[in-house]
């Protein structure tokens, strides 16, 4: 049976907030057009790839984060679950941003002006057509996933939904069985969703990893990259889920919504993926500078002793892994947000920096730093871009219910 007292909660973004938003992205889609047309447009390509791979792998992993909760039979943060689910609301953007990529790619990939002996594997027409097909493989799956496990939980709500989503509460929850029913359903079809869709995320894009970045210098290869790319796309969401989610506690002026138990999970989770990314970083330069083969060597001298790329590269370093880690190891930090979100906007700045080192020095050969006031706005585009999108899809969803939040305690 329906509880006719639950009711659905509106969440909305403040209406100053999104307009600002809207300003940076505009501000950002005028700035990439000005150096476009009338500029530089291999710089203007080239900020606007690392972002699109930075944030597609965000997207993707908070998806992943979210089933992999469920994997674990979690029951601590709610919350941060729903969070990593809404974040699939991006994936039909990036998709359509990744025509972007095709319209720009004689300015992205080297491979299309030069013989690389690979040529049955990076052309033009087979490189799209699989990485297209795998984007909407993982698409599917992150939308029924997020279908599955919304459609049981907004039985409560059904009778109290206001109009403007009915239509779509309508559609997830149609041909409704009954409560009992539905919870059995979405139980058995989660516990085969969730390992299918962690099993992609992990083999599809370790393949999007050497595609869309080592790909960048055919003549360099590790059989690591794939990994650590899609883990640093999950190292990245738990980021991006733990700022989204205290943005949205603010936003909603829920402070019930997450407690300081919660929070000091969550950033003991974020220091164990930041130990965990850093050794896979750690194992491959390891492999790479013990070998010293002249096909490797190379992306390791480009990045620690070109003087232009090397700051950035101990940037990286030091805020990816040893500082969050130093900070990490004290429980009150863990539990403060504030502290929480200082410590993950470092760590985001970091991880937007090696992307930025995975691509910029494969692509860029001049003697000064590509990075100015247009890539500042293209940048901060994407990223408003990215809120406006999981806002507006949070907004139509029960962010937490409070039974789920208080389960564990």
């Amino acid at each position: 049976m329906t509880n006719a007292s639950v009711t659905f909660p509106l969440q909305e973004l403040p209406s100053r907030v999104r307009s600002f938003l809207w300003a940076l992205v505009v501000l950002g889609a005028f700035a990439f057009a000005v150096s476009l047309f009338v500029g530089y447009p291999a710089r203007a390509w080239q900020i606007y790839y690392v972002n699109f791979v930075m944030w597609t792998a965000v997207a993707q992993g908070g998806v992943a984060f979210s089933a992999a909760y469920r994997m674990t039979n979690g029951r601590w943060g709610e919350p941060f679950r729903r969070t990593g689910e809404a974040m699939a609301s991006f994936l039909p953007v990036s998709l359509l941003l990744f025509v972007g990529v095709f319209v720009g790619r004689s300015y992205i990939f080297p491979w299309l002006h030069e013989s690389t002996g690979k040529e049955a594997w990076l052309n033009s027409p087979f490189f799209f057509v699989r990485d297209t097909a795998i984007f909407l493989a993982m698409m599917w799956i992150s939308f029924k996933y997020v279908r599955t496990s919304l459609r049981a939980e907004f039985g409560p709500y059904r009778s109290n939904v206001p109009e403007k989503f009915e239509k779509f509460v309508g559609r997830i929850t149609r041909n409704w069985e009954g409560d009992v029913q539905e919870a059995e359903k979405s139980r058995a079809a989660i516990g085969k969703l969730v390992p299918a869709l962690l099993v992609m995320f992990a083999v599809l894009y370790s393949l999007l990893g050497f595609d869309l970045l080592m790909s960048l210098d055919p003549k360099w290869y590790s059989t690591l990259y794939g990994w650590l790319f899609f883990l640093h796309g999950f190292y990245g969401a738990l980021v991006v889920v733990t700022l989204l989610a205290i943005a949205a506690r603010k936003a909603f002026k829920s402070d019930s919504m997450l407690s300081t138990s919660q929070f000091h999970d969550m950033g003991r989770l974020v220091m164990g993926f930041c130990m965990l990314s850093g050794g896979f970083f750690w194992s491959q330069y390891l492999v790479i500078w013990y070998g010293n083969l002249t096909e490797e060597i190379p992306y390791l001298l480009a990045r620690f002793h070109n003087p232009l790329w090397a700051p950035l590269m101990w940037y990286y370093i030091i805020f990816a892994f040893f500082f969050p880690l130093a900070i990490f190891l004290s429980r009150k930090a863990k539990e403060k947000p504030a502290v929480l979100v200082g410590i993950a906007s470092i760590i985001l700045s970091s991880l937007f920096v090696e992307r930025f080192l995975a691509v910029a020095p494969f692509i860029w050969h001049e003697a000064w730093m590509p990075f100015g006031i247009m890539e500042l706005l293209v940048t901060l585009a994407f990223a408003s871009a990215f809120a406006l999108v999981w806002f507006k899809f949070i907004g139509m969803i029960p962010f937490y219910t409070r039974n789920a939040h208080s389960e564990r305690h």
